[in-house]
């Protein structure tokens, strides 16, 4: 399979982009399924590695093969672009995906036929400044985290929102995350679920030496600012679990609400809560048993 070819139908109806994890078998028997039966009706470019140049208004929608981490991916790809995503699970989790690649046929029909909803959501923009000068800068759909990495000394970070200190925090890391972000890395560490509707930002510290220092709810428009001061050793800013790069003492690392949000494909397959109560294994009440 040669990633970027394009297979063109007689009667094309939309230009479809198929992308995802090339190190999963399931993503190429997916592929190997789908592929000629969406020839049939669409122009289908196949690239996994997102490596080709897609210029706004090529592709009408993208498929995405894989677990979160495709989709994350997939996200920071092609978000800007303002590509709709359809996320289809052939991983473990699949928080993100709006179902399952089995029996690909009929969501993939509902889509073609525009039977579908686009759910717009939030992504922030990571800039790392280090002494005035820009290092690095990324979207990301899930959160951007700055941790240390050694076994030993906790980080010291001022947080500021729209340039006032909120609060010096001595921490193990500390996690800001989008709505979406919100049930992963900063759920584990203490934060609220937010719904991914929502605009709004979620700080979250990583094991802070301070135990009154709790997760916050800022509003999506705050320009969020992490100062680092006293330092562990190789620290990291890390975005979407997948872009790391290695800090220094000084740098500053801003974060924003991303300018075009990402656009999810909604079939209905996926529904929020009921993803909560069966990813999240929420069981409900105790039952009794004799």
């Amino acid at each position: 399979m040669r990633p970027g070819r394009v297979l063109r139908a007689t009667m094309a109806m939309k230009k479809v982009l198929i992308t995802g994890n090339k190190a999963k078998e399931g993503v190429h028997r997916a592929i190997e399924q789908m592929e000629p039966w969406l020839a049939e009706r669409a122009e289908v470019r196949v690239d996994l590695d997102l490596d080709s140049e897609v210029r706004p208004g090529e592709v009408d929608f993208a498929i995405v093969l894989g677990g979160d981490g495709s989709v994350l991916r997939g996200a920071r790809g092609l978000a800007q672009l303002g590509v709709p995503l359809l996320g289809l699970n052939v991983s473990k989790f699949g928080f993100l995906t709006e179902t399952t690649a089995q029996g690909y046929e009929a969501v993939l029909q509902d889509v073609l036929d525009e039977r579908y909803h686009l759910a717009e959501r939030m992504m922030l923009s990571c800039v790392l400044e280090r002494d005035g000068e820009a290092k690095l800068e990324t979207p990301g759909l899930n959160d951007a985290v700055v941790a240390r990495t050694s076994l030993s000394r906790v980080i010291t970070l001022d947080l500021e929102v729209n340039g006032q200190l909120v609060v010096t925090y001595r921490a193990d890391g500390l996690i800001v995350a989008t709505p979406v972000g919100s049930t992963a890395h900063s759920l584990a560490a203490g934060g609220p679920i937010v719904h991914p509707d929502m605009h709004a930002f979620v700080i979250a510290p990583i094991c802070p030496h301070t135990l009154s220092n709790r997760p916050l709810v800022l509003p999506g428009e705050s320009t969020i600012t992490v100062r680092t001061r006293e330092w562990a050793e190789r620290p990291t800013l890390t975005v979407d679990g997948q872009v790391n790069h290695e800090l220094r003492e000084g740098d500053l690392v801003r974060l924003e609400a991303a300018e075009k949000p990402l656009k999810l494909i909604q079939t209905g397959r996926n529904v929020f809560f009921e993803t909560l109560r069966n990813k999240l294994d929420w069981r409900g009440q105790p039952r009794y048993v004799r």
